[in-house]
């Protein structure tokens, strides 16, 4: 009987919500969205979208679509639906900054730069549009063409920017002046003092414990083959032991130097989204 109410209950519900006037349906979904009922929202959005609903309907839909996408970090999502607003909507900068931003975090940072650059009629967002590109410059590590486009902020002191714009610069100057470790100097110095690779790669500690391990372990060999010769038993397992040893340090240097190169990438690109996303809250929201 209890099943039976449920069903009736929810198909009065959805005749209900289906009756709603064109401009009810817009407040039902802006106040799922407000409530953070983001996978019904999106539910209901799709459901009403295959129903063709007019143009400013669409754009409104599209657009919370999208927000509540982002909502749930699913930004490729996010993106393709805040695409979809078109230009006649009052949501339409907001969308395609933030579908920008969304590629930008993706590691699309070309195909933010075609969305953005293919902004018309938006001079009010001159100044965030040469942010979010001078940001996008950063991930990719073109300083040539962030300077172009950091140039165009000068004078810029706007509240949104002031904070913000001083420090990609800051992230631009670090990046310049970091100098990036090689895996095969690594490896070259692990050949000939195993563990000084790690120790070029800034890791002193793993250095050093290579280093007696290693050292170690070629000590006892040579111990061994001075005593008992190089057919012996122990010689030969020692020996295998300290090779494996040897070139495993070698390895674990260049790995270590890919390792460190690939941390500092990453610990950059979070500051530089990060920052690049606190104008669009401070414009948009």
């Amino acid at each position: 009987m209890k099943l039976v109410l449920v069903i009736l209950l929810g198909c009065w519900a959805s005749s209900a919500i289906a009756q709603l006037s064109v401009p009810d349906k817009g407040k039902f979904t802006t106040h799922l969205v407000n409530q953070e009922y983001f996978d019904e929202a999106i539910h209901y959005i799709e459901s009403e979208l295959e129903l063709k609903p007019h143009l400013a309907l669409r754009d409104s839909f599209n657009y919370l679509k999208g927000w509540s996408h982002y909502s749930l970090k699913e930004l490729g999502r996010s993106a393709n639906s805040f695409l979809q607003v078109s230009s006649n909507s009052p949501f339409f900068y907001k969308s395609r900054f933030f579908a920008a931003y969304n590629n930008s975090h993706l590691g699309l940072a070309k195909s933010s730069d075609y969305i953005l650059k293919n902004l018309v009629g938006g001079e009010k967002y001159n100044a965030l549009l040469h942010f979010e590109l001078a940001g996008n410059a950063l991930l990719k590590r073109d300083l040539n063409q962030f300077d172009n486009y950091f140039s165009s902020l000068q004078g810029n002191t706007g509240f949104a920017f002031a904070q913000e714009k001083q420090k990609l610069w800051n992230y631009a100057t670090e990046i310049k002046n970091h100098k990036k470790k090689s895996p095969v100097v690594a490896g070259l110095f692990s050949a000939i003092i195993p563990g000084s690779g790690k120790i070029y790669a800034g890791k002193t500690g793993e250095g050093i414990v290579s280093f007696i391990i290693v050292g170690a372990a070629g000590f006892t060999v040579l111990e061994n083959y001075n005593k008992l010769g190089l057919k012996h038993a122990k010689t030969i397992v020692f020996g295998t032991l300290f090779s494996v040893l040897y070139i495993g340090n070698i390895y674990g240097s260049v790995f270590t130097v890919k390792l460190v190169n690939e941390e500092f990438n990453h610990e950059m690109d979070h500051k530089i989204l990060f920052n690049m996303h606190i104008p669009l809250r401070n414009i948009f929201n």
